[in-house]
């Protein structure tokens, strides 16, 4: 992937109507498909780069958050969904139809770099084609595999073969040459770094990473489908948990749950959204903890000090989510309309429990930072390595610390509150380069 700068984008700080939008894009709309959250404009599968770039650039829709899709029994549909990095409140969604014979769309890559992945999982599981996409091949599955597993005709008792093809150095066409230091080395699936969840295709010349080919998809069960045959009410929780089986389970139930609720028209108690807050923010800083960790141990092979401190750090949090949900990982812990059960009693103690977690942490931020940041090595690999612009960020879809990262102020927290959120005062953090 380059890192090209794009066009400067309008800052879309006016809200336009969905009646201005329609107008604005003109003939481009061939229907109205307006959504729950958002309106939603029908195009032609030809026409995907004239219109978003019109949203972009000059309706101020910097910000592809998904893409989703689906089959019918009468057509495929693929579904942009953008947001304002300014304001994510403001929200349109492009729905764009494809043949059921042929189900071929125009690639959003050229406008939103995004777009590259989402679109390959959409081809991937379901079957739509994306013309003029740079890399259009199967990014969960192996490319031997028979069949896409979403799609309506899907054979799932059908025998697969995949095969192990041949890895290529992609500079070099021997494998060795005295007189370069380039070396192909492949990292994981099954490596302490990656711990099953990818493999990573990496040429090197020395210490400088030169190309790298990404393979995800170790972890994938499609529990879209699993979640299409469940009930929403007890079937699907579990599920999210497994998402991200670290630490960020109740992060992921709350997705889940808030999705549920808004169409069920479900009001959950404030008293509720005050434990979900809380156990949400417990989830941050374990992974926050472990992300510290694992990183300084690979940056700079930091295992006696930084990695320990933090994982230790990390037990804290585990123990108070344990005391909360019952479970160190899988939490299983939110339901639809709140929790499955109040504080644990006695609430006193497991309130002084969190308290002094919460005391001693501003001192263990500052070691870590002075653990970290002075170290010689961990400067020479990280210092203006990786830096992506904040436009960069945009067009790629960052969010988050990687967002915030790069100068971008956002977050849902503050910006599209849910939850207690709106109830707390909080700094966001940003931070340029």
């Amino acid at each position: 992937m380059s890192l090209e700068r794009p066009d400067t984008v309008d800052d879309g700080a006016v809200e336009r109507t969905p009646d201005e939008l329609e107008a604005l894009l003109g003939d481009l709309v061939v229907d109205r498909d307006d959504h729950l959250n958002a309106p939603g404009f029908v195009i032609r599968p030809d026409t995907v780069q004239e219109t978003l770039s019109i949203l972009k650039e000059q309706a101020g829709y910097d910000h592809l958050s998904v893409v989703t899709a689906q089959e019918y029994e009468n057509r495929y549909e693929s579904i942009y969904h953008l947001k304002k990095f300014d304001d994510p409140t403001q929200e349109v969604n492009v729905v764009v139809p494809a043949d059921k014979d042929d189900p071929v769309s125009e690639s959003a890559e050229p406008v939103f770099r995004t777009a590259d992945w989402h679109e390959r999982e959409a081809y991937d599981l379901i079957g739509i084609e994306y013309d003029d996409h740079p890399d259009l091949r199967r990014i969960l599955l192996p490319e031997t595999w028979q069949g896409h597993p979403l799609s309506m005709d899907y054979d799932k008792d059908r025998p697969q073969i995949a095969t192990l093809p041949e890895h290529a150095n992609p500079l070099q066409e021997h494998h060795k040459n005295a007189e370069s230091d380039t070396m192909f080395l492949n990292i994981g699936p099954h490596h302490p770094a990656t711990h099953g969840v990818l493999h990573l295709k990496t040429t090197l010349d020395g210490e400088q990473v030169v190309d790298v080919e990404p393979d995800i998809g170790y972890l994938h069960r499609s529990e879209e489908q699993m979640a299409q045959n469940g009930t929403y009410r007890h079937q699907i929780m579990p599920y999210p948990d497994r998402w991200d089986y670290i630490s960020a389970g109740l992060l992921n139930e709350w997705a889940y749950a808030r999705a549920a609720e808004d169409l069920a028209d479900i009001e959950v108690p404030e008293y509720a959204q005050v434990i979900r807050t809380m156990g949400a923010e417990m989830c941050r800083i374990a992974a926050h903890m472990l992300a510290l960790a694992t990183f300084a141990l690979d940056i700079n092979g930091d295992f006696t000090a930084t990695f320990m401190y933090a994982i230790n750090d990390r037990e804290r949090v585990q123990n108070l989510l344990e005391d909360l949900t019952g479970q160190r990982l899988m939490f299983n812990y939110f339901r639809l309309g709140g929790v499955v059960w109040d504080l644990p009693e006695p609430r006193d103690e497991f309130f002084s429990n969190t308290r002094d977690f919460l005391d001693q942490l501003p001192g263990s931020i500052e070691e870590y930072h002075n653990l970290i940041t002075s170290n010689e090595l961990f400067q020479m690999r990280t210092v203006d390595t990786g830096v992506l612009p904040p436009e960069v960020a945009k067009n790629y879809g960052a969010t988050g610390p990687v967002a915030r990262g790069s100068g971008v102020d956002y977050d849902l927290r503050r910006d599209d509150p849910y939850g207690y959120y709106d109830e707390l005062d909080w700094d966001v953090i940003t931070e340029e380069g």
